[in-house]
């Protein structure tokens, strides 16, 4: 893994959000869910040298979100907190401390724990629960909505069968990104989306969406 001193060194700044295949642009909905808000939410003046790391590469190759797979449990539940005590030491130090109102379960409980990010910090992060077949233009109850790019632990899937869980972003220059995480059955870790970093297995995101 390249030190992140090394990393943070460079002279980049993020990159524009990049597009996504023919997403529509669309306006952030009204913040009805629980922790939602339409403002910044006092994001800190200074930002862990792991996440600032990350967001630099994806936010240099036209991402707008980041994640990481952090482990499942053998049941579903809604507790947050104890999946994540019962998982290994994760070796991003600042997953730990995501506060509990950064902490978003799907309704019925998941099994799948996710360290989810907006790559640019003036974006916006929300999570739904996955639309009704029935009604595939309307969106499902927002779960989280907030504005600032911290991350979130979010704790879905409570089948392997299917998703129960919706991430969008909206960012900051009128693109969006809408995905349901997930692990891929075969390779059991999350499904590749373009748009999405994925720096489960270390810093050096997938080179492939």
């Amino acid at each position: 893994m390249k030190t992140f001193a090394a990393l943070l060194a460079l002279a980049f700044s993020l990159a524009g959000c990049g597009a996504v295949d023919g997403d529509p642009v669309r306006p952030a909905p009204g913040s009805a869910g629980q922790g939602s808000s339409t403002a910044a939410s006092g994001a800190d003046s200074t930002e862990p040298e792991q996440l600032a790391a990350m967001r630099q590469l994806a936010g240099e190759n036209g991402d707008l979100a980041g994640v990481l797979y952090l482990g499942s449990v053998p049941e579903r539940t809604t507790d947050v907190h104890a999946v994540l005590d019962s998982l290994p030491e994760q070796p991003w130090q600042f997953v730990a401390d995501i506060p509990a109102d950064r902490w978003v379960a799907a309704p019925g409980g998941g099994r799948e724990l996710y360290c989810i990010f907006a790559v640019r910090r003036e974006d916006t992060l929300f999570v739904y629960e996955k639309q009704d077949p029935q009604y595939p233009n309307e969106t499902g109850k927002e779960l989280y909505g907030r504005q600032g790019g911290q991350p979130i632990l979010l704790l879905c899937n409570g089948s392997r069968e299917d998703t129960d869980t919706m991430v969008t972003v909206y960012c900051s220059t009128g693109r969006s990104l809408d995905w349901n995480p997930q692990l891929s059955g075969s390779t059991g870790q999350p499904v590749q989306v373009e748009g999405v970093a994925d720096f489960s297995a270390g810093l050096k995101p997938a080179a492939d969406h």
